[in-house]
């Protein structure tokens, strides 16, 4: 894919890649400033895609500012290591739930230094965290990353995860840690997801959200915790919100839309592929399309099976490693010039806009 030129000084950007299991996103915040969130890796090499990306459009690596880990699941973690070993300038941002002693013991259980056969997304947290000079921990309200740019101020901040997620993600962690004698793939998951970091990112006169895995849960967890917050209902309305949880209803809430984003914002999804869990739904693009037209899906891959589970276990038993082709690799980028009404977008690779056409 090509992607031509870098924005200019005066322009912002928010990029969203997916391949149907991985997502990236890049955000230029105006003066050549870069904040990146999460990490994939490209179809074709195992180069964070971010990365990849910057590089193509001529990017500078001092020009990266910040690097912030949402979450440790695989999907959105995948060469996080590499990406913070490239930009050693950068701050790295994750989750204050690994500002204690406890989450240590239970990514080193989980990051091949205990167990060499339990690996996976925190394998690649546990690296950053040690490659990383001095990470900084966020949780709700904190400031990810803040700088004035003539009378414009930048600020991205934590929305999550509050101070009772953190002690309830302990306790899971030491739970899970107690039982690494077991054989598994990767780290298990905590559900719901309440740990993940959610970003806003004011830009002086309009906004970005990225939702992050952010789920919803009873009481002051999940996005109850952010829509019930006077402090973040008070911030900027997102004019553009990459869908939190790849547009699942676990979630979506009436509250998130009226409370945080502005009317009919540009929305950017990332599909979730893996065995009989394919999101989102079509059911879920009818419940956005309630709340927005203008929404992108940044990679192609259908949320049917490509083909049946009795073929696929057929293939199987006749051919060795076989691997299916994903094709579905693509990338979201809305550009405006600061000050100007619209953002432009652009698709890249399997990228395709799924939400209803003006009338």
């Amino acid at each position: 894919m090509m992607f031509g030129s870098p924005p200019a000084c005066d322009q912002l950007e928010v990029t969203v890649f997916g391949s149907g299991y991985g997502e990236a996103i890049a955000v230029h915040v105006g003066g050549g400033n870069w904040i990146l969130v999460d990490s994939c890796v490209t179809p074709d090499s195992s180069k964070p895609t971010t990365l990849a990306y910057l590089e193509d459009i001529g990017v500078q690596s001092e020009q990266v500012r910040v690097i912030v880990a949402s979450h440790w699941h695989d999907d959105h973690i995948r060469g996080l290591s590499a990406l913070v070993n490239a930009y050693p300038d950068a701050d790295f941002a994750l989750s204050d739930v690994f500002n204690k002693k406890e989450a240590h013991e239970f990514l080193a259980a989980y990051s091949g230094e205990a167990a060499p056969n339990q690996a996976k997304g925190t394998r690649e947290l546990y690296a950053a965290i040690v490659s990383s000079q001095k990470p900084l921990y966020v949780h709700q309200r904190c400031i990810v990353y803040e700088d004035t740019s003539g009378a414009r101020r930048v600020r991205a901040v934590a929305f999550t995860p509050v101070q009772a997620t953190v002690a309830q993600s302990l306790a899971n962690m030491m739970q899970n840690a107690m039982t690494v004698g077991r054989t598994i793939g990767h780290a298990p998951e905590l559900k719901p997801n309440l740990e993940a970091v959610v970003v806003h990112i004011d830009l002086g006169n309009e906004a970005i959200l990225l939702g992050s895995d952010l789920e919803n849960a009873p009481k002051k967890f999940g996005w109850n915790a952010v829509t019930s917050d006077g402090w973040c209902s008070r911030q900027r309305k997102a004019e553009v919100y990459k869908v939190a949880h790849h547009g699942s209803a676990s979630g979506d809430s009436d509250d998130i839309w009226s409370t945080l984003i502005a009317a009919n914002p540009y929305a950017c999804i990332t599909p979730f592929i893996n065995g009989s869990v394919r999101l989102p739904t079509p059911d879920d693009l009818e419940r956005i399309r309630t709340r927005t037209n203008q929404i992108y899906l940044c990679s192609g891959v259908s949320p049917k099976p490509s083909m049946s589970h009795d073929l696929l276990k057929k293939l199987n038993n006749i051919c060795l490693n076989l691997t299916r082709l994903n094709t579905g690799f693509g990338g979201v980028r809305f550009r405006k010039k600061i000050g100007e009404t619209d953002w432009t977008p652009e698709l890249f690779g399997a990228a395709k806009f799924v939400g209803r056409r003006a009338a």
